[in-house]
């Protein structure tokens, strides 16, 4: 591995390849201090949604000091200072989080033990090549069949009248997710990379369907639900009794398992790069008939991404993991390449299918009220998701292209594709070279994101009596326990 200490004293010029031309960039010494405040500062701005999240949070000279309430009522709950940063991003990939919040709670104020004699890279380099490259696809919602779309509620049907032919066109969104995931995974492989999906064609993340989980204890994971408050008092006693209608269970409770089974596994896998594959839909689209869906014309894509925490959810005692993956989010660079990710989507989709990003300016009812616009692209937001909260590195959730608009709908009904044994329709194919086109140009952002890593180096951190001091005690309770 490289080692940014002391590449930095060798500067000269680096040269990349832009637009054609060889153009040479002269890339500034850069102190680890500065690198991570200014990471750290610009990451809180898309982290926190209101007012009332950023009462929990301190950036200033010495560190970064995270509260379990307001900072004016409270001792920081997480403390790391800046000398600090390289070797809590190195824990994160090496413990778990509840193994990382115990260490930081004991640590409090002071430093991670052994910080002075163990040598960690200031920053993590990126992946920068296909070869070793590991993907983790997540494709969205679980049916395998239309009765088990219809319980998820993500199916389109439309009257053939509206295509001037006789026959009905009807599909469903896990059908496209999942062999959208496949023609993916095939491409990628191709080019040396490792990938994994989260789930087989018609199973949970949790290997088994609604109907099989319905043979199983499921009344545990009910119980288990109300502990992590999914659902309040009534709704828990309702769905214990026996009486709850099959959409309460498979949404409240099955669904919601489903979600923690898929972070669970991704997170095993510590892939590089993480895509969670869904359709869009335009809002608002009312069913009629025998449950019939109305075309329109727009036909937009939206990415979601980590960040936007509303205070209510970082806030209290019932807050404590939300604030560390925002501790997460702050520090590791796992946010801007997350944006980076999103916002090459949008482009490919833009450039290669000609579907446009949502407008800035629309009717979605969760832009206003807890997303935050990424300042990298239209069509991509920050926003407080389970999957992109959990999941560690870089993420994108992505809804692309409107399955009920006019056009969408009749190249989505054919089933003139097979993969997998799988009958789905040949647009996936097209879908699918977007998300590929999407990880190429992640790529090479991390080529030239690697080559600001070798100007890091050591400098003042603001803190060195309180250090010198702290070290010198380690060393002599160490000492003193030989």
């Amino acid at each position: 591995m490289k080692n940014p200490l002391y590449s930095a004293l060798f500067l000269g010029l680096i040269f990349f390849v832009c637009s054609d031309k060889l153009v040479a960039q002269k890339i500034e010494p850069i102190p680890v201090k500065q690198f991570y405040k200014d990471r750290v500062t610009r990451n809180l701005q898309f982290l926190c949604k209101e007012a009332e999240c950023l009462d929990n949070v301190i950036v200033n000279d010495k560190g970064l000091y995270i509260y379990p309430t307001s900072q004016k009522v409270n001792k920081p709950e997480f403390i790391l200072y800046w000398r600090e940063m390289p070797h809590f991003v190195e824990m994160l990939d090496k413990k778990k989080t509840e193994e990382i919040i115990d260490i930081l709670s004991r640590k409090g104020s002071h430093y991670f033990y052994g910080i002075n004699n163990t040598h960690v890279n200031p920053a993590k380099y990126p992946v920068t090549e296909y070869k070793g490259l590991k993907v983790a696809l997540d494709p969205g919602h679980i049916a395998s069949n239309f009765e088990e779309a219809r319980l998820e509620q993500r199916y389109v049907r439309a009257e053939g009248k509206h295509f001037n032919q006789k026959q009905h066109i009807e599909f469903f969104e896990s059908n496209l997710a999942y062999t959208t995931c496949l023609v993916l995974k095939e491409m990628l492989e191709k080019k040396g990379a490792h990938v994994m999906l989260t789930h087989e064609y018609g199973k949970s993340a949790m290997g088994i369907n609604y109907n099989e989980w319905l043979q199983t204890d499921y009344k545990k994971d009910i119980i288990h639900g109300y502990k992590e408050d999914w659902y309040n008092r009534e709704k828990f006693e309702y769905l214990m009794s026996g009486q709850a209608p099959d959409f309460m269970l498979f949404h409240d409770v099955f669904r919601n398992m489903d979600f923690v089974a898929r972070a669970k596994k991704i997170n095993e896998y510590k892939p590089n790069i993480t895509l969670v594959v869904h359709y869009n839909a335009s809002e608002g689209g009312k069913r009629y008939g025998d449950l019939y869906l109305p075309p329109v014309t727009e036909n937009y894509s939206m990415v979601f991404i980590p960040g936007s925490f509303l205070g209510i959810e970082i806030d209290g005692q019932d807050g404590l993991d939300q604030r560390f993956e925002m501790l997460r989010l702050l520090v590791t660079h796992d946010l801007e390449e997350s944006d980076v990710f999103a916002s090459n989507i949008i482009k490919a989709l833009n450039d290669e299918l000609k579907v446009d990003a949502l407008p800035k300016e629309n009717n979605f009812d969760f832009a206003t009220r807890f997303s935050i616009l990424s300042d990298k692209s239209e069509g991509v937001y920050h926003r407080n998701l389970y999957l992109t909260r959990v999941v560690r590195g870089p993420i994108a959730y992505s809804e692309a292209l409107y399955q009920d608009n006019i056009e969408e709908m009749a190249k989505l009904g054919k089933k003139d594709f097979t993969i997998g044994g799988i009958k789905t329709s040949s647009r996936v194919k097209d879908v699918a070279h977007v998300y590929f086109s999407a990880i190429d140009q992640w790529l090479q952002y991390n080529q030239q994101f690697a080559k600001q890593l070798d100007a890091l180096y050591e400098d003042k951190y603001g803190d060195e009596d309180a250090f010198k001091e702290e070290m010198e005690k380690q060393e002599a309770d160490s000492g003193s326990n030989n």
